[in-house]
């Protein structure tokens, strides 16, 4: 076990990041298929309105974290250096990434288990970021969703299957003449501990990815013109253990303040 590891009891601070989701091409999360529905593949929904799960978000951070610094690692990075800040990524990237299945102690951990959680057989950490789920500020009811159709493929022979069609419901990109946004949150718990100082720089660092805006696919159906989207950061409340104590306003970061603030809590300012 790692040597005066305190976790939660460390708690520093919160930061609860608003979030918005800009659909550049139709969208579709699945809700599983449906016997009864004339659609086959419908869309995940919440009284009648689609939204976008939270462990999809969680999901999707994590493995785009995961790919991007694998992908620095491969190309032989050991530290992301910016604006004078170093984070050190150590030995491994991800525990589910790289199929690490010898997981005895905290310090066998990945950078990523550390922000996102990991859950083994002989070892558990809780997750210290969570993500609301998202939902849409201008999608009408009415309009939100529209049904193609496509040739079923068969993924053994890699081949339209002659004769079967599949009937996929997605989330419209447009509504009106204006893009359909979703708008979601990312709660961080700040600790203290030294275990997770470059985990808290980290997710810095991904703030100032949100920022600048992400370009991503999410959802299902990809490789047929559905799940393009920009993400990005729209401003940040931070509550102190004071604040949170106290119950009183946090403070709040938006524009170009927002980008001062997170290179500064980067370098732990």
């Amino acid at each position: 076990m790692t040597e005066n590891f305190k976790g939660f009891l460390s708690l520093k601070g919160r930061i609860r990041a608003e979030c918005s989701i800009k659909l550049e091409e139709p969208l579709h999360i699945g809700a599983g298929k449906d016997p009864t529905s004339p659609i086959d593949l419908p869309v995940l929904k919440k009284e009648d309105t689609p939204i976008i799960p939270g462990s999809t978000l969680k999901g999707f951070f994590r493995s785009h974290l995961s790919r991007l610094l694998c992908g620095y690692r491969a190309a032989g990075g050991s530290k992301i250096k910016i604006e004078g800040v170093e984070i050190d990524i150590g030995d491994c990237i991800d525990s589910i990434t790289e199929n690490r299945d010898k997981v005895n102690d905290l310090s066998d951990l990945c950078i990523l288990d550390r922000l996102f959680g990991y859950a083994g057989r002989y070892i558990s950490l809780a997750s210290v970021i969570k993500f609301t789920e998202a939902t849409s500020i201008n999608l009408l009811k009415s309009k939100s969703t529209f049904k193609r159709t496509h040739v079923k493929i068969n993924r053994i022979k890699d081949s339209a299957e002659k004769g079967m069609l599949v009937n996929v419901e997605a989330i419209r990109e447009i509504v009106n003449g204006d893009p359909v946004l979703f708008k979601f949150m990312i709660i961080f718990d700040e600790l203290g501990d030294k275990y997770y100082r470059e985990a808290n720089k980290l997710f810095y660092f991904l703030l100032n990815m949100l920022h600048e805006g992400i370009d991503a696919f999410i959802g299902g159906w990809k490789s047929r013109g559905y799940g393009r989207v920009k993400i990005k950061l729209d401003k940040v409340k931070y509550f102190s253990i004071n604040d949170l104590l106290l119950g009183r306003e946090p403070e709040e970061k938006s524009g170009e303040s927002l980008k001062r603030w997170i290179l500064e809590k980067m370098r732990g300012d």
